[in-house]
């Protein structure tokens, strides 16, 4: 009895991880490439990542 549980359980795991696995190789097999659903803006704005002031400097300068 304890033998067919433990089996059963092994079985178990071994097919839940095997159909996980085909699971993922199926959604990475999707469209690639497509951009439908993107949105592009039409603003001239430059994307500003820092504004340069003193406590940058010091960065950049300990950081070199």
């Amino acid at each position: 009895m304890e033998k067919s549980r433990r089996e059963f359980l092994k079985t178990t795991a071994k097919t839940s991880v095997a159909v996980a696995g085909v699971s993922v190789a199926l959604a990475g097999c999707g469209k690639k490439g497509t951009s439908e659903n993107l949105i592009r803006g039409k603003s001239p704005k430059t994307e500003i990542l820092y504004q340069k002031t003193k406590q940058w400097e010091l960065y950049y300068s300990v950081a070199k």
